[in-house]
């Protein structure tokens, strides 16, 4: 019997791919003219509130009453959850912008109960490490930023309204959920002992504290960036992402153990800093720029961690230790899409660029889904 419910994974990352495929197919299907529109908002929004949500939400609801010794999610949120990021995307495809940003705030609220049981209740033995007080900063930036793109979108609210919330959505949420669980993760895919429970020690409450800080300086360059500091609001957050992946997630050093997606997760971490550099450098490639963050930064980075959170619950040993050929595939097809939308800027094939990109994140991912899928609903080895 698969265990749905103390592994919400195996529902959640499969669901992500699919939603992956509605805001990447979104390029290719206009790419080769079987749509004659396109929405920017549309692909930018698809990928960050349900595909990219859709794997944190698995990962979350999976590792946090494992960290806490909490019980496992409800049947009621899991399908709660589900519904709301499938609708999102529904929603956001047909551009009814209210009913996307209502259902993504419901994911939000949803995930934001299910954490604070297990964070302030009394049925957990343990406590999340330092780290993960940047998850409140993640959804912070995730209800307002929602909130300000249904005002825009939706009641007609001044323009700034939509730009500022995407911000926050795309970036703001993202950016605390990969240092937070960075902090987690990291270590533990390096081979290292997993890190103490917040509050353990002086040294655990300066990291918190620290930690804190670091939230509050991502939401400030957000704004700033909004305000017009084009260059300074992503240099602010690079080095801010760069500080707390390198010293708070050991990524300083390589992984010391094997495994072609420890390498990478590796990567994918270090691109994530660069892409925000990149965007304050040369603000005028900014949304190139920024796609390293997107799909070398958070799209690797999200199959990368379900590689490895796949590979250790369905204890496939040799495949962790290893270089499975649906991981190689996963990773030449994301690498090559990174390269193709950075590309398109500089070509006189722009759209054509960005099919191309899309064709390959699609096999990548495809690739990934065939490998992990079946096993996902098989239940253990």
């Amino acid at each position: 019997m698969v265990p749905w419910r103390s592994e919400p994974f195996r529902a959640f990352f499969p669901l992500g791919v699919l939603l992956g495929w509605v805001g990447i197919g979104h390029w290719l299907l206009y790419s080769v003219g079987i749509t004659a529109t396109y929405s920017c908002m549309l692909h930018g929004l698809v990928q960050t509130q349900a595909f990219l949500m859709a794997f944190a939400v698995g990962f979350l609801m999976t590792a946090l009453p494992r960290r806490t010794q909490a019980p496992p999610a409800s049947a009621g949120e899991l399908w709660l959850a589900a519904t709301a990021l499938t609708t999102t995307a529904v929603a956001a495809t047909a551009e009814r912008w209210a009913i996307a940003e209502i259902s993504y705030l419901v994911v939000l609220l949803v995930l934001l109960e299910f954490a604070l049981r297990r964070f302030l209740g009394r049925t957990g033995d343990r406590r999340p490490p330092a780290a993960f007080v940047l998850i409140p900063f993640a959804f912070l930036h995730g209800l307002a930023g929602a909130g300000f793109i249904l005002a825009g979108a939706a009641f007609d609210a001044p323009a700034w309204t939509v730009a500022l919330g995407r911000l926050l959505v795309e970036q703001g949420v993202f950016l605390c959920l990969v240092v937070g669980i960075g902090g987690l993760v990291l270590p533990l895919m390096a081979g290292a002992p997993p890190p103490p429970d917040l509050g353990s020690s002086p040294r655990e409450r300066v990291k918190a504290v620290a930690y804190g800080v670091a939230g509050t300086i991502i939401l400030a360059s957000l704004l700033l960036e909004q305000a017009g500091w084009v260059v300074l609001g992503p240099l602010v957050r690079a080095a801010v992402v760069a500080i707390g992946l390198g010293l708070g997630g050991g990524v300083w050093r390589p992984p010391g153990r094997p495994g072609l997606h420890r390498r990478l997760v590796w990567l994918a971490v270090w691109l994530t800093p660069l892409g925000l550099a990149a965007s304050g450098i040369w603000p005028d490639y900014r949304v190139p720029a920024l796609h390293v963050l997107f799909i070398g930064g958070f799209s690797l980075l999200a199959f990368a961690v379900a590689t490895h959170v796949a590979l250790s619950h369905l204890n496939l040993e040799r495949e962790r230790e290893g270089s499975p050929i649906a991981v190689r595939i996963l990773g030449a097809g994301i690498i090559l899409a990174l390269l193709g939308r950075v590309a398109a800027d500089w070509s006189s094939t722009y759209f054509e660029h960005l099919g191309a990109a899309a064709a390959a994140w699609l096999v990548g991912s495809a690739a990934w889904l065939l490998f992990f899928g079946p096993r996902l609903v098989e239940g253990d080895r």
